[in-house]
């Protein structure tokens, strides 16, 4: 009764949102960029709701986040963990329309039929590797007052550079070198460099050495589970989340670039934008496809890496 007599006194009445939202969205992340603490704020002010924030890549346990019922609602995490999962049929399949998103086509998925979409493309890095002294990366291998190697600590890609650099021979220096693999928001902090860093391509390092086999380029992005008793909502939450300001807002304190067509704003410089990356050469450029679910134990047993 009180709720009807306000609804019909108050000039705008009552939301039903004060009635019926839930109080709790349950969001996992694989990487705090992704979902920077001053971003959520905004959105629980906005939205009325309060986030309960998982932070883990550790696959096993995401994918019981994701099997549970009720599951978590929204995952942001990279682009072929999520095509991975999908093969595994654990994420809700929605109509392109249903998410104003003005995705570049770059990075849709040219096999999408009926424009559905199980994962949302936010943001892509192109990454390369800094050398003190801007030497190249052979010559920082072969350089013995060089000691450290920072690498992102992503699996997929750890196992990838791996492959490569037994490939061309170059394995033996690598593993004299200290590997340390850190977390993306550290290693882009890592302003200390001594010998060599995997950092992303953008205009606070212009000068990477970016060769096609020691690039790569990564997609980040948001996924719904099939299991998610809160889909309506966890789409409204992407609308939010994909909203310019929020976007602009949050590209400029992270080291991601955008995949959204509308983002052209000046204070976004152009290679952080969905275009740019039309300019890059990705021929040999390392792109991965799917979670590999053996690669800690080959980093391990072949590499001798432990993460």
């Amino acid at each position: 009764m009180g709720v009807g007599f306000l609804h019909g006194y108050l000039p705008q009445g009552i939301s039903r949102d004060y009635v019926i939202r839930p109080t709790k969205v349950r969001i996992l992340v694989t990487d705090e960029s992704l979902f920077p603490k001053s971003i959520q704020e905004e959105l629980e002010n906005d939205l009325r709701i309060k986030f309960e924030v998982t932070v883990t890549r550790d696959w096993n346990s995401i994918q019981a986040k994701v099997i549970a019922s009720p599951s978590q609602d929204i995952l942001l995490l990279p682009s072929y963990w999520a095509h991975t999962m999908n093969r595994q049929n654990l994420l809700f399949v929605t109509s392109e329309n249903s998410l104003s998103l003005k995705i570049a086509p770059d990075f849709l998925d040219p096999v999408i039929t009926n424009r559905s979409l199980y994962f949302y493309p936010l943001y892509w890095m192109k990454t390369g590797f800094k050398t003190t002294g801007n030497a190249s990366f052979e010559d920082f291998l072969k350089d013995k007052k060089a000691t450290t190697l920072f690498l992102l600590n992503d699996e997929d890609l750890l196992l990838n550079h791996f492959q490569i650099w037994q490939d061309k021979g170059w394995l033996a220096l690598v593993q004299q070198k200290k590997i340390l693999t850190l977390p993306l928001d550290r290693l882009v902090l890592n302003d200390k460099l001594e010998g060599a860093s995997e950092l992303p391509l953008n205009e606070s390092n212009p000068d990477l050495t970016v060769q096609d086999d020691l690039s790569a380029l990564l997609v980040w992005g948001a996924a719904i589970p099939a299991a998610s008793d809160k889909k309506e909502l966890a789409i409204e939450i992407l609308t939010a989340l994909t909203a310019n300001s929020i976007q602009e807002q949050n590209l400029m304190k992270t080291p991601f670039n955008s995949t959204l067509q509308e983002l052209t704003t000046p204070t976004l410089p152009p290679q952080r934008r969905a275009t740019h990356i039309r300019e890059l050469k990705l021929k040999g450029t390392i792109l991965i496809g799917t979670k590999n679910l053996e690669a800690p134990k080959k980093l391990r047993d072949e590499f001798n890496l432990i993460l």
